[in-house]
């Protein structure tokens, strides 16, 4: 193994070639406090550490927001079909053709002639995709709202734990 700065431990990567051969570590913000954690063994400590949140990157908000736009529009459509289950087992439907009909004067009116369950999930289908889109764009748009104000203020300060295993 070939050394760098004359030091025979250090390794030949680029970076140990940037640095002089020296060990990075990660920089230590915050207090730094250590306190004891009872895992059983004493000598297992944690380590608080405070971070600035500066930056969302728009392409990670942005996939994430899809992922709950497209989770939120799969609820959307199966408590839809759920509650419409419900509705026909209950007589739901039944009452208010008979109110609608006592209403309207009428004796045939039906209410699941216009309602039928794949009219209802067709509807909560399109609703479920436009709202969708809504969450992924206002996650697009949060972040960048996030970042101007980060730039101007700093950003928030979040509390880290890091206990080792």
């Amino acid at each position: 193994m070939s050394t760098t700065s004359g030091n025979p431990n250090a390794a030949t990567s680029p970076q140990s070639a940037k640095t002089g051969g020296r060990k990075l570590s990660m920089p230590k913000f915050g207090r730094g406090e250590k306190s004891k954690v009872g895992r059983g063994s004493a000598s297992t400590t944690e380590r608080h550490v405070r971070l600035k949140l500066v930056y969302i990157d728009f392409w990670s908000a942005l996939k994430i927001s899809f992922l709950l736009g497209l989770a939120q529009a799969i609820v959307t459509v199966i408590a839809t079909f759920l509650l419409y289950m419900v509705f026909v087992q209950t007589g739901v439907f039944e009452t208010a053709n008979n109110v609608a009909g006592q209403v309207l004067g009428g004796n045939n009116f039906d209410v699941q002639s216009f309602a039928s369950m794949a009219q209802v999930l067709s509807f909560a289908g399109v609703v479920g995709v436009l709202n969708m889109v809504v969450i992924t764009v206002l996650g697009g748009v949060v972040a960048v709202i996030y970042n101007a104000c980060a730039k101007i203020v700093g950003g928030i300060q979040v509390g880290f734990v890091n206990v080792p295993d």
